[in-house]
């Protein structure tokens, strides 16, 4: 049975084969099927064409899109770091770090971020906060005693740092911050044993054995403070100052030779210092024909 077809004219529904429709007499004419074949390739082309355009638009505004926002880096170091002091430090904008908000840090990581902005207080506060949440964290307890350091809250940060040493005795930075701030209360037998400690945990730190070395000269030790500040130079041959610091016990130990030669070398290594002038005339006192009466003293 032949199918029925739909004049384009007025629309009625006639037998296939008829090349007239019986109703409005238009002609009837069958499509060629290569005719539609090329309408049909014609269309899908068109169809790829603007697939490929609105692809290309996409990827072009990507490129062209700004650059999206970023945190500012957090400083590398932390408060935990008993090397800060000795180190370049990189210039920071402490108001742009404490406006920023960081939802992605814990609240060790704001104190961190707050310590090296210079915010003591707020960094007190995330540390506390971090410590309640763990009391186990040892380093946010070592992070608080350095806080509360900086604060020149020393004797309230003497029980953190025990604390964080009672979790992890074995840390050396933790047994350095302890050590300071004993040196800084003016207990030098309770120092000097613990930078021991901390210098048995990492033998090979110059900070350490300079440290160690003035609470042994404060103590009246300096026949162990020149042993320990001659460790120091060399781990560390570049600093100044320990030849400086050297040269002051050798000549408490009445070495005055060897102290104008400490003298000689820290002018050497630092020629341009403040206190260059002083150093001169002390290294002429020791040399001079008159240095054997001189009495000598720390520069």
């Amino acid at each position: 049975m032949a199918r029925a077809i739909i004049c384009p004219t007025c629309g009625s529904k006639i037998r296939a084969g008829r090349k007239k429709c019986p109703r409005c007499r238009a002609v009837l004419t069958a499509p060629d099927p290569k005719i539609a074949a090329a309408q049909s390739r014609k269309l899908t082309r068109a169809a790829a064409i603007l697939a490929g355009v609105f692809a290309l638009t996409v990827i072009v505004l990507w490129f062209l899109r700004g650059p999206a926002p970023s945190a500012t880096p957090v400083a590398k170091t932390a408060p935990g770091d008993p090397l800060t002091n000795r180190r370049p430090v990189q210039s920071a904008e402490p108001t742009a770090i404490t406006q920023l908000e960081r939802p992605f840090l814990d609240p060790s990581g704001r104190g961190a971020t707050a310590y090296t902005a210079g915010d003591y207080a707020s960094a007190l506060n995330h540390y506390q906060d971090a410590i309640e949440r763990n009391p186990q964290d040892a380093e946010s307890l070592s992070n608080l005693g350095q806080v509360l350091v900086r604060m020149n809250r020393v004797e309230e940060a003497l029980p953190y740092f025990q604390r964080a040493l009672a979790i992890l005795p074995d840390r050396w930075s933790y047994q350095f911050n302890l050590a300071r701030a004993l040196g800084l209360l003016g207990r030098m037998d309770a120092a000097i044993a613990a930078y021991r400690r901390a210098q048995q945990l990492f033998p090979d730190d110059y900070v350490t054995a300079f440290n160690l070395a003035l609470a042994l000269h404060k103590s009246g030790d300096d026949a162990a403070a020149v042993e320990q500040y001659q460790k120091a130079i060399t781990l560390q041959p570049e600093d100044a100052s320990f030849r400086l610091a050297l040269g002051n016990s050798l000549l408490r130990l009445q070495k005055r030779a060897e102290a104008a030669a400490a003298y000689q070398e820290y002018l050497k290594l630092s020629p341009a210092a403040p206190d260059a002038d002083t150093v001169r005339a002390k290294i002429a006192e020791l040399t001079g024909p008159a240095s054997a009466f001189a009495p000598g003293g720390n520069l």
